[in-house]
């Protein structure tokens, strides 16, 4: 926390009065409180699992396309979801966001990284929505692991498995500066888990 106030008191003090109210929101910003709201648009291998309560509530024609696309030894296994997270904002100065640099770690095991350009500001005492579309491969991603150990964690994830799954996120929020994009330089974790539906 302390090389984030340094890297933001260095800008203040050597931009302009609009830089500084800039870096000001981005700095509320990294104060801000994350929780997790929920997951939405959630597919795996095309298939639309958002509502699915459980692997027997499939009807026979998906379930049989899921656990091939699961069986087959090539091809891929996307998934893909929007990430909504609760943020708000208990301090003084409206927090302000320019995009983040994220990574997403589903246990303990990183599953993608990457970078979304969204603006939005949220007022003192204020809070919002900030939804994050995410999609990677979970074949490979998960390169070298059993067949069953994907097929575990993807029906974890989607709540349709035997067990919970532990979930983080982390937001390296960014600001603009004379047209140059800069990352705040700490990560902020968000945790949670998922519970099987």
């Amino acid at each position: 926390m302390k090389k984030t106030v340094a890297l933001l008191g260095l800008i203040v003090f050597f931009f302009s009065c609009d830089v500084a109210k800039q870096v000001v929101g981005t700095y509320a910003l990294t104060q801000c409180k994350y929780d997790y709201q929920s997951i939405s648009g959630l597919t795996l291998a095309g298939i639309n699992l958002q509502n699915v309560s459980s692997i027997s509530s499939l009807n026979p024609l998906t379930a049989a396309n899921l656990l091939a696309a699961f069986s087959s030894s090539s091809g891929s296994l996307p998934l893909n979801f929007t990430l909504n997270l609760d943020v708000s904002n208990p301090g003084t100065q409206t927090a302000i966001l320019n995009g983040a640099n994220y990574i997403l770690e589903i246990d303990g095991m990183e599953m993608t990284q990457g970078l979304f350009n969204q603006q939005f500001q949220i007022g003192s005492g204020g809070k919002t929505t900030l939804p994050i579309a995410m999609a990677f491969d979970l074949k490979k991603v998960l390169s070298g692991k059993s067949m069953d150990a994907i097929k575990n964690l993807a029906f974890n994830f989607a709540g349709i498995g035997t067990d919970s799954s532990n979930v983080t996120v982390k937001l390296k929020p960014s600001f603009v500066v004379g047209g140059k994009t800069i990352n705040a330089p700490d990560y902020i974790p968000i945790s949670f888990t998922l519970n099987k539906k």
